[in-house]
């Protein structure tokens, strides 16, 4: 074949491919014979021609694997023919997209900023290709400052091109937008809105990119309005009802409408299962691009932790794990999910058991008659050494140290110092890891005193209150973990240490520790996670852990004999509650001391004071 057949043939076939003729390309592809440059070239089109056609039975797996062995070929011509790495954009490229469509972002960054620092002397087409492509993937992955360095560098090759940027305009206005929104520069968003609605009008995408800058102000009403008013198709291969639905979960979510969030995000996957099995066969690159079932599953498990549903919480998250292993903020949800299944099931076992939280039963009759006291507030397991912890996925105490070990293995050193930024996918990065350590060293010491292994949970308990950056709750719950901890292992003058009114006071009164609690940020843009809070047990108030500390402390003197001053102190503390708001406990510590007195009248009394309903157990036969 001489140069001008092959010239001609070579553009017929490019007409083919262009035109979706995949198969007639490809007979043509196949004629051509080559010199051993273009023939390389040949063999790329040849292999997307055969991926692409009708009723190929091959997938992406597949694609990659042919790819990255044109490229070892081309790397082996390279070493005599001096290939340079110009010559190879067109593949690299290729080889970005679908490591992007299979959700590799990270393998297709590092490919793209490589063809990006090559990018002067590549075609305009191509070039326009690998910085979309690049920003696409920067903003998939929160990487900012990436993205921004892309989209000023686009702004200024359409400026010189006015002709050529007014195909690509509304896109760039949407990335622009999206950057604005990821960055939390609201004014900067709305002017850019104004311009994507400008040249696009009221397209699906341009309604939910304005939803979006709604939801980022709280004014969730009109973010609802927006989706509502959107259109049900897109230009684009996404599915519109998936992302209507998991936008309508995230915004329930930060309504603290718990169960209509379940209810949408239940809609969600339904939604993207039916997409997903309404794709095209035979080219499952748009089954991938569709396809954001972990997404939703992330932002599923988050929703039902919330709304009371450890259990199922678990297994959606448990799932979410299997993509998203390197997010630390992951592993500490599925941990308090195991804790909330553990403590769920001792208080229907609690209840099962007892009638009354603290009467068990009155046996016998006349000068006979006894009340027997409730000793089971909280069923603690055998003791479980580490060596013992068990890898499979199911809710219990030992599968949560685990999950919290893991959370903690992800972050940086408490002293490490400088900048953090954690990668937390689906969700944005940590920037400050400090209240996400609070929270897991927290749970640590939970969970270590539940296995009833005291020594393993008086470390973190004494790094939790020692932290200043951590908030004062969960800073007070570390000296009682702590005191807990020490009691047990009969160090009782230190445990006494741990809740003394100086020291309680003065992390009280910490300068450095002005938030109870913490909420992450959370975003609804097309099938973003929505990362969760600081769980159910850790949200207490200052004054209920406090609470807590003053019970522990009558509890710490009664062991230590001291129970004048253990009665003097819950006498006062008694004294500022009203009736309803007594705890079991206090009444327990009290009818001790007064029986440990010889006070058995006041003993009893103080039990009919509390109105209990005693009820004698019932006979079987």
């Amino acid at each position: 074949m001489t140069g001008e057949e092959t010239i001609n043939t070579v553009e017929i076939a490019k007409g083919q491919f262009d035109e979706g003729r995949y198969s007639e390309c490809l007979t043509t592809l196949n004629s051509m014979k080559t010199s051993t440059a273009l023939n390389i070239k040949v063999q790329l089109n040849i292999i997307l021609c055969t991926y692409l056609k009708k009723g190929s039975e091959h997938d992406l797996e597949w694609l990659l694997e042919n790819l990255y062995s044109v490229e070892g070929k081309m790397n082996k011509e390279s070493e005599e023919e001096e290939i340079d790495e110009v010559e190879k954009a067109v593949l690299l490229y290729n080889i970005a997209l679908v490591h992007f469509q299979t959700k590799n972002f990270d393998k297709a960054v590092v490919i793209l900023e490589k063809l990006f620092k090559l990018i002067e002397p590549l075609e305009e087409g191509l070039v326009y290709k690998i910085c979309f492509l690049l920003v696409e993937c920067y903003l998939s992955t929160y990487q900012t400052e990436g993205a921004a360095i892309v989209v000023y560098y686009l702004d200024k090759q359409m400026s010189a091109k006015s002709a050529e940027s007014e195909i690509h305009k509304a896109r760039m206005h949407q990335y622009k937008t999206r950057l604005f929104a990821q960055q939390k520069c609201l004014k900067a968003c709305k002017r850019e809105i104004k311009n994507v609605l400008s040249v696009s009008g009221t397209t699906a995408s341009s309604l939910f990119l304005k939803s979006e800058f709604e939801y980022l102000r709280n004014n969730f009403k009109k973010s609802c309005k927006l989706l509502n008013s959107a259109p049900k198709t897109c230009p684009s291969k996404e599915h519109i009802p998936t992302l209507y639905y998991n936008n309508f979960g995230c915004m329930h979510f930060k309504m603290k409408k718990y169960n209509l969030g379940v209810l949408y995000l239940s809609q969600a996957l339904e939604a993207n299962t039916k997409a997903v099995k309404a794709a095209p066969q035979g080219c499952n690159s748009t089954m991938y691009s569709i396809n954001h079932h972990y997404q939703i599953l992330y932002n599923y498990g988050i929703v039902l932790l919330h709304a009371g549903q450890p259990k199922a919480a678990f297994n959606c998250l448990s799932q979410a794990a299997t993509v998203y292993s390197r997010n630390p903020r992951l592993w500490l949800r599925i941990a308090e999910c195991a804790i909330g299944v553990v403590k769920q099931s001792q208080e229907i076992e609690q209840i099962q058991n007892c009638k009354s939280s603290t009467v068990k039963a009155i046996v016998g009759s006349g000068i006979y008659r006894k009340t027997i006291l409730n000793t089971n507030f909280q069923n603690h397991p055998k003791k479980c050494s580490a060596g013992l912890l068990s890898e499979d996925p199911t809710p219990s105490l030992t599968y949560a140290a685990l999950c919290l070990n893991n959370a903690l293995e992800l972050l940086p050193p408490s002293n490490s110092g400088g900048p953090v930024n954690i990668s937390a996918l689906p969700a944005a990065p940590l920037k400050d890891v400090s209240k996400l350590r609070a929270s897991i060293l927290c749970n640590q010491a939970y969970v270590w005193l539940g296995l009833g292994d005291p020594l393993q949970a008086l470390k973190p308990a004494q790094e939790l209150f020692s932290l200043t950056s951590a908030p004062v709750n969960l800073r007070l719950l570390g000296s009682v973990y702590a005191a807990e901890a020490l009691i047990l292992l009969n160090r009782n003058n230190e445990a006494t240490n741990c809740l003394a009114p100086e020291f309680v006071g003065a992390i009280i009164n910490s300068t450095n520790c002005q938030n109870k609690t913490y909420e992450d940020d959370a975003s609804s843009t097309g099938s973003s996670p929505i990362p969760g809070k600081v769980p159910a047990n850790q949200e207490t108030t200052v004054q209920d852990v406090h609470n807590i500390i003053i019970l522990n402390s009558v509890a710490l003197y009664c062991m230590k004999r001291d129970l004048n001053r253990a009665k003097r102190i819950l006498a006062q503390h008694l004294s500022t509650l009203n009736d309803m708001e007594v705890p079991a406990q206090a009444t327990m510590l009290l009818v001790y001391i007064e029986l440990r007195q010889g006070n058995t009248e006041a003993a009893l009394s103080i039990l009919k004071q509390q109105q209990i309903n005693l009820q004698l157990p019932t006979s079987t036969t």
